[in-house]
Order: C-alpha cells, then sequence, then structure tokens
C-alpha cells in the first residue's frame, strides 16, 4: 500500500511537506492496464493491492511529484512489460544527444537502460565508442551481438578501468521515472564520469501531453514512481552538484495530440468517468487544426518528453 506524508520525504529534495495530488486505486490501475491489452500477476504487483490507494504526492518545497517509492516495478513487472513496441526507436532525445556529443567532440557514451542497443547504433554512426548498461538479458544480448560493450549489472559495478579516466557522456533515457532514487542514481553515474563530461537525461514531461492523461496507467506506480518538470532539473542539479548545461521539452506533434485525446476518451470510460463533452470527431480535428495552424512553431516544446544536459564540472 502507498505509504503516507508521515513516513516518505521527497525523492528530489528530502522535504517533508507533503501534499496529496492525486490517487487511483489498486483495483483502478488493473482496469486501466487491462484496457491496453495487458495483465500481469499478483507477483508483478507487489504492494498495489485491489483496496490499496496509489496516492500521488507533491512536495510543498520544491514542487516535486512522486509515489510511494517502494511501489517501483520489479523485474517481473519489466518482463511482463516487454515487446518490441515498449522501447521505441528513434527517439528526439537520441538525434539532439548525438549533436551535443559532437559539438562537446566527446569521445564515448555509457547508454544506461539501453534495451536492444538503438541510441548506441546512432552514436556509433557518429563516431563515439559504445557502451551499455542493460539488466534485461534479452536486451542486453541484441545490443551486444551489434558490437556494443555491454554491461549486465548496476551503475556503481561498472568496472573502473571500462573508460580509464572516466566516461564522456553517460546517458539516462526515459529511466529516471521508474527509480526510487533519481537523485542516487544521478550521483552514481557522475562518479564514472571524466570531469568536465555530461550526463544527459530525457524524462515524460509532465505539463506537456500526459496532463490530460491523468487515468495513463504507465504514469502510476508500479511503472512510473515520479513526474517531471522542467522545474526539477534545476532541484536535480542543486542537490547532485551537477552544472545544468542545457534544457527544453520535444516538439509536439499533431499525430501525439490526437492518440493523445482518443486515449483519454478511453481510459475515461473505463473508470465510468465523463469527459467534457466534445464531438466523437473532436481528436481529429483538434490534430488537423495543430498541424495546419503552425501552432508547433508557437509553442514548440510541449511534446511528450523533456531533457537535461548536465555537466561535472
Amino acid at each position: 500500500m502507498s505509504g503516507d506524508a508521515n513516513s516518505l520525504n521527497c525523492l528530489l529534495c528530502s522535504g517533508k511537506d507533503l501534499k496529496k495530488s492525486d490517487q487511483l486505486s489498486g483495483r483502478e490501475i488493473r482496469l486501466l492496464w487491462r484496457e491496453l491489452g495487458k495483465e500481469f500477476p499478483p507477483e508483478a504487483m507487489v504492494g498495489i493491492g485491489q483496496n490499496a490507494n496509489m496516492i500521488l504526492w507533491r512536495c510543498a518545497g520544491c514542487g516535486f511529484e512522486f509515489f510511494d517509492p517502494a511501489l517501483a516495478g520489479n523485474s517481473l513487472f519489466y518482463q511482463c512489460l516487454d515487446s518490441a513496441e515498449y522501447y521505441t526507436p528513434g527517439r528526439p532525445e537520441f538525434s539532439r544527444t548525438v549533436r551535443m556529443a559532437a559539438q562537446a567532440g566527446l569521445a564515448n557514451v555509457l547508454d544506461v537502460g539501453c534495451g536492444a542497443g538503438d541510441f548506441l547504433d546512432l552514436a556509433r554512426t557518429s563516431g563515439l565508442k559504445t557502451f551499455g548498461l542493460e539488466l534485461n538479458p534479452a536486451g542486453a544480448a541484441k545490443a551486444r551481438a551489434k558490437g556494443h560493450v555491454i554491461f549486465d549489472r548496476l551503475l556503481p559495478d561498472v568496472p573502473a578501468d571500462a573508460s580509464p579516466g572516466g566516461f564522456d557522456l553517460i546517458t539516462l533515457f526515459q529511466v529516471l521515472e521508474h527509480v526510487p532514487d533519481p537523485v542516487g542514481i544521478l550521483k552514481q553515474a557522475a562518479a564514472l564520469l571524466k570531469l568536465g563530461g555530461y550526463i544527459s537525461v530525457a524524462v515524460p514531461f509532465k505539463s506537456g501531453l500526459y496532463r490530460h492523461l491523468p487515468w495513463d496507467p504507465a504514469q502510476w506506480p508500479p511503472h512510473h514512481i515520479s513526474r517531471w518538470g522542467l522545474k526539477d532539473f534545476q532541484t536535480l542539479s542543486k542537490q547532485t552538484g551537477l552544472r545544468l548545461a542545457e534544457s527544453g521539452g520535444d516538439i509536439l506533434l499533431g499525430s501525439a495530440i490526437e492518440h493523445t485525446l482518443l486515449l483519454k476518451q478511453r481510459l475515461a470510460s473505463v473508470l465510468g468517468k465523463r469527459p467534457r463533452t466534445q464531438p466523437s470527431s473532436w481528436p481529429v480535428m483538434a490534430s488537423w487544426f495543430y498541424r495546419k495552424s503552425g501552432l508547433k512553431f508557437v509553442a514548440p516544446h510541449w511534446g511528450n518528453s523533456i531533457y537535461a544536459h548536465f555537466q561535472k564540472a
């Protein structure tokens, strides 16, 4: 069961003044996953009982939003989720980070949670020496078969001599929202980084399209343990001692608007909630208007993810 405010600290600033922001029951989360075609055995949903309340907490001090870290998904949960569509190739952070590495003259990269090595493939074509960390045996095997150096262990256990003097670049794409201790994992990455090196992260953007999907089960435990905004990168920088060199967001695509609004209607009906009255064609109309009006050039950073480049100074 989700812990109460008295037993939790903010996952970013360690603050104790927490306010309830939202909640769903374990039963509701299971129903939402079922609508998306996913069923999980009880062993994959530890702590998420039918009547347990999954509470989203907001830190009054720094504004960070998070769940009880004890609800983070276990290996069985992610095995059940593992599929070709779970890992999205060609994400915006891939090309963006490769361009940053070229501009900064970086020579190698360690991709944490590298999956089958899609980002590492792109990094290698740009001249970077590639290393990955992947705990999923199937993903690690695929990435290793492509010729990348892959570690199947936690960050603190990566050999110190893997890159003498430290790595130039460490990437954590769509990782921080899953882990109970985002500050700790960034500090662990920094310990493997050379002086002047970079850590590049990307996380789902809570104020982008995801604000229209309050019932998306992927945004709740055991899948996600935290929700991120651009301000949270400043707190993360302060807590880790890393310099926030750059941050921003993905461009919002018209196709993503249509998908999000259609999914919102689906998930609202599962919970018996009534979405705001609107024509059934509204998602298609909204997507068409956004594409044709050029709004993406007016507000170009409301896409699915935000990113940050931190530097070890």
